[in-house]
């Protein structure tokens, strides 16, 4: 298999391990309620959502693709991260009132940094 493949996967396992710790963020915040549940399910969805985003788009070019079209869909990956980033968070705001209490915004803020850390650690624990 060759590096790009491999370095894919790699990609993709490491969002697949946000979206578990997601999870179990969510399960063990149903241990204090339900608010709380849904403000770690909302900071880490959104973390991994973005990163999935970066991830398809940064290895969507063929194998042997020109500089400038990699380079391009990485700017477009990391584009629409953020993109993803501001409406997910615009969208959890809106539909959950109980994110306006400043407890309930710092845990999913909390939650969206420990999530995305993930993906920084992961390859750490990986090797």
């Amino acid at each position: 298999m060759s590096r790009y493949l491999k370095g894919r996967d790699f990609a993709l396992q490491a969002v697949l391990a946000q979206w578990c710790f997601t999870l179990v963020l969510g399960a063990a915040g149903l241990a204090a309620n339900n608010q709380i549940a849904i403000s770690l399910l909302c900071g880490g969805i959104i973390s991994t959502a973005a990163n999935g985003w970066l991830v398809l788009m940064a290895f969507r070019p063929p194998l042997g693709a020109p500089a400038q079209k990699i380079l391009a869909s990485f700017y477009v990956g990391a584009l629409g991260k953020f993109i993803i980033t501001a409406l997910l968070f615009l969208l959890a705001f809106k539909q959950f009132a109980f994110l306006t209490n400043a407890f309930h915004a710092a845990v999913m803020i909390l939650a969206y940094v420990i999530v995305h850390a993930v993906a920084w650690i992961y390859p750490l624990v990986r090797r």
